[in-house]
């Protein structure tokens, strides 16, 4: 399982499919069998460039693991594994 986090202003409302493309981040994990899962954050008022927070915007834990981005992803990861996905 491969993790890729998009850069600000890369989420897919504002690049479409070309950061899950052209990264090479998919090809690399069909040649090695592996997941590649790629969370995207939105954009929002305290958020405009749609960045995975590594400032504050959504709270004081947000360098934590009780980060709600964190969270939001550990939560995926879990989908997938009770899905056989992920051992």
């Amino acid at each position: 399982m491969h993790i890729a986090f998009h850069g600000c202003a890369q989420n897919r409302d504002a690049v479409g499919d070309t950061f899950i493309k052209e990264t090479g981040f998919a090809r690399w994990a069909d040649t090695n069998n592996l997941i590649v899962l790629f969370p995207q954050v939105a954009t929002t008022v305290s958020n405009p460039q749609g960045c995975w927070d590594w400032w504050g915007y959504t709270g004081n834990d947000y360098l934590t693991r009780d980060a709600p981005q964190i969270l939001a992803v550990r939560a995926m990861l879990e989908a997938l594994r009770q899905k056989g996905s992920v051992s």
